[in-house]
């Protein structure tokens, strides 16, 4: 299907760069060299100013003229009166080296003409209506392909969504295995004393109120926001299998964690959520530059060195990840924070890591301020993170006010 697209891309660029060279071209020999005609490739053409051919050729058709002398009886001919004149009409008669034309519609022939007169004979006309007619196939096909692709075009063009395909195209990749591997010289991080607990089942209490919430906001906000409507209607599915990533990994940290109860927050993890939140305020103000040295300097070790089936990062699971947009590795991140999940934390990461590495065109890295749904989703997750903080944090340690002060002042 690129190969296609790339065939029409390239004899489209090549048609527009050979109608623009001959129309500069016929501009330097008729109006520069003051010559009557064009030589292309032995070929000429002209616009028809009289109907003395109607019926073949018509008054305002463009005719193609092979550049010759060889013609025959009933050739459409193309030659220059001894006035200057350029005439298309009719070969009737021919006695020795003189040539006698005619207009269809003529009652009289023209004068004699020589050999030498002759400019060629008529290949084809096109008719202006052939074009207006062209063109007006093309809008239908074109109206009807966008009815087709309604939602598509919608996407793309008015609320200037990533680019489908290219998501389709990066869709069909696998996390490289080899991104797990740690460097040699990296050691794990000295164990911290106990900072804040939280109990596991209060998260997940919280969560559900949480989300309870945003349902409620959700409502209103499609009552009173079309296109925010729009946009959720034609990105049902991704928002489902987003759903569906979120549920599966949660899953897995409850079942590594099932005989445990509670949470510890020690510095190392308190790093890695004001880590997290940092990067959700970071996107809110796009900036892309910043955001890349967060992920490429982050202020933890990292280790990879486990085996990823055991810790449940199954290849499945590791490529259902990969193809998430990046608010969702966020939420992911720090609900493998909240469970005290290294090695999920870690891995997640990476996967972050490596799709921010290959973003070349910042559809990943960068939230476009037209898409209200992954801003949404954003806030969302800052405003969960903000409620953990109020409600376990009595210790003051977690300053999330004042990560959000260091980027705002990062960005005046």
């Amino acid at each position: 299907m690129i190969k296609v697209k790339n065939i029409f891309k390239y004899i489209a660029s090549t048609f527009l760069v050979l109608l623009v060279t001959l129309c500069i071209y016929t501009f330097i020999v008729t109006d520069i060299m003051k010559k009557d005609y064009v030589n292309v490739f032995g070929h000429t053409y002209f616009v028809v100013a009289s109907g003395s051919m109607s019926g073949s050729i018509e008054v305002d058709d463009i005719i193609f003229v092979r550049l010759t002398k060889d013609v025959h009886l009933n050739d459409i001919i193309t030659y220059k009166s001894k006035d200057g004149e350029i005439i298309t009409h009719r070969l009737i008669q021919i006695n020795n080296e003189d040539y006698i034309a005619k207009g269809d519609v003529n009652n009289s022939v023209d004068e004699t003409i020589s050999k030498d007169q002759i400019i060629g004979k008529v290949c084809c006309s096109i008719s202006p209506s052939f074009i207006l007619k062209s063109i007006a196939v093309f809008l239908i096909v074109f109206i009807l392909l966008a009815l087709v692709n309604f939602d598509g075009i919608v996407r793309k063009f008015i609320m200037k969504e990533k680019d489908t395909k290219k998501i389709e195209k990066d869709e069909q990749k696998k996390v490289p295995d080899d991104i797990f591997l740690s460097p040699t010289n990296r050691k794990e991080e000295a164990p911290s004393g106990l900072t804040v607990t939280i109990p596991l089942q209060e998260i997940e209490t919280l969560e559900k109120v949480h989300e309870k919430e945003l349902e409620k906001i959700s409502n209103i906000e499609i009552l009173d926001d079309i296109e925010s409507s729009l946009h959720e209607n034609v990105s049902g599915n991704d928002h489902l299998k987003e759903k569906e990533t979120i549920g599966i990994v949660t899953s897995i940290l409850k079942c590594k964690r099932a005989q445990v109860f509670k949470t510890r927050m020690t510095k190392k993890w308190l790093q890695k959520y004001q880590y997290v939140y940092k990067l959700c305020h970071i996107l809110l103000v796009s900036d892309t530059k910043y955001f890349v040295e967060e992920i490429n300097n982050p202020p933890f070790q990292e280790l990879y060195d486990y085996d990823l089936e055991r810790v449940g990062l199954t290849e499945t699971v590791r490529n259902r990840i990969y193809h998430m947009p990046i608010y969702i590795f966020l939420q992911l991140l720090t609900y493998s924070i909240l469970y005290n999940d290294q090695e999920m934390f870690d891995g997640i990461y990476k996967i972050l890591k490596y799709k921010v590495l290959v973003d070349q065109d910042n559809y990943f890295k960068k939230i476009s301020t037209s898409d209200k749904y992954a801003i949404k989703q954003i806030k969302n997750q800052i405003a969960f993170m903000q409620k953990i903080s109020n409600k376990f944090d009595n210790k003051k340690v977690f300053e999330l006010d004042k990560i959000e002060r260091i980027v705002k002042i990062h960005n005046y």
